[in-house]
C-alpha cells in the first residue's frame, strides 16, 4: 500500500520493540528503536519518520510533554501514542498534546497495523474513494490564507503554520460550508478517522485545536463554534483565494 514508510518507535521496552520492528520488516517497512527521548532528538536533526510510536510511560520524560515539545518546534509527522493509560483524561491528553492517535496496551499488532495506514493514507493524501483527500482550492479566511493541498495558514506577515493532513481535511469540511453545520460524523469520515465519534472526543479535540490556531491568527474569537449534539460551524469570513507562491 505505501513505499517503504519510514516508522520510528520511542518505547522503553526493548523487547516490545524488537516484536514490533520485526514485524514492520515483515511488512516490507523500514523502523528504528529508540529507549530515551534523547536519542530521538538528535536524531530529528538529520531526518524525520513517516510515522512516530511514542510510549507515554517514558524513564525520564512523559511522552505528551515530548510530543507537546515536538508540535512546538514545528515538527508535523503523524504520531501514535502507545500507553497502558487508557482513562478518557489520558487520551484526551494525548490528543490534546497533539497525536493523531492513541492506542492502549496491550493491544492488537492488526489493529496498529490498519491505524498506521490510515494515518500514512492521510498525510500522503492517499485515501480510498470513502475518504477523499483535500482538493487544491485556497481560501482566505478573514485575513489568513488557507492552501488545503499544501496543508497550511498563512499570516498576513508571511508566516506559514503547517497541519497535519487530517486536520486540512477537517478544515476544509467546514469553509467550504461557511455559516453551516457539519456533523461530527462527517468530519470523522473526511478527517479519515478510525475512532467511533460516540465513544470518543478525538474530533472535538482536535477541532478545538484548529478553533485555538484560527483565532490566534486572526485574533478574533468563535472562528469555530461548536454545536452542541450536532456539530462545528466555521464562524470565519470565508472567500475563494489563488494558491501563494513561494510559500
Amino acid at each position: 500500500m505505501f513505499s517503504s514508510p519510514s516508522i520510528w518507535i520511542l518505547e522503553d521496552d526493548q523487547a516490545l520493540c524488537s516484536l514490533l520492528s520485526s514485524r514492520f520488516d515483515a511488512l516490507g517497512w523500514s523502523s528504528t528503536s529508540f529507549h530515551r527521548p534523547r536519542s530521538l532528538e538528535d536524531e530529528l536533526a538529520t531526518g524525520t519518520p513517516s510515522l512516530l510510536l511514542l510510549d507515554e510511560m517514558l524513564p525520564d520524560r512523559r511522552g505528551v510533554d515530548l510530543l507537546s515539545g515536538l508540535r512546538l518546534q514545528g515538527h508535523r509527522f503523524p504520531v501514535v501514542m502507545l500507553s497502558a493509560l487508557q482513562s478518557p483524561e489520558d487520551r484526551i491528553a494525548g490528543l490534546e498534546a497533539g497525536a493523531d492517535d492513541y492506542l492502549g496496551k496491550p493491544f492488537s499488532f492488526r489493529e496498529l497495523q490498519l491505524r498506521i495506514e490510515r494515518l500514512l493514507a492521510i498525510e500522503t493524501g492517499a485515501l480510498d474513494a470513502r475518504v477523499p483527500p483535500p482538493a487544491h482550492e485556497c481560501f482566505r479566511l478573514g485575513a489568513v490564507h488557507f492552501d488545503g493541498l499544501r496543508a497550511q495558514l498563512t499570516a498576513v506577515d508571511g508566516t506559514v503554520t503547517r497541519l497535519s493532513r487530517g486536520d486540512a481535511a477537517l478544515l476544509q469540511a467546514l469553509v467550504r460550508r461557511p455559516g453551516e453545520v457539519v456533523g461530527r460524523q462527517t468530519l470523522a469520515r473526511i478527517s479519515g478517522s478510525l475512532v467511533d465519534v460516540s465513544q470518543s472526543r478525538s474530533i472535538d479535540v482536535r477541532l478545538s485545536r484548529l478553533r485555538r490556531l484560527l483565532e490566534d491568527l486572526l485574533q478574533q474569537g468563535d472562528a469555530i463554534e461548536a454545536i452542541r449534539g450536532q456539530g462545528y460551524r466555521l464562524q470565519a469570513p470565508v472567500e475563494a483565494a489563488e494558491p501563494l507562491v513561494n510559500t
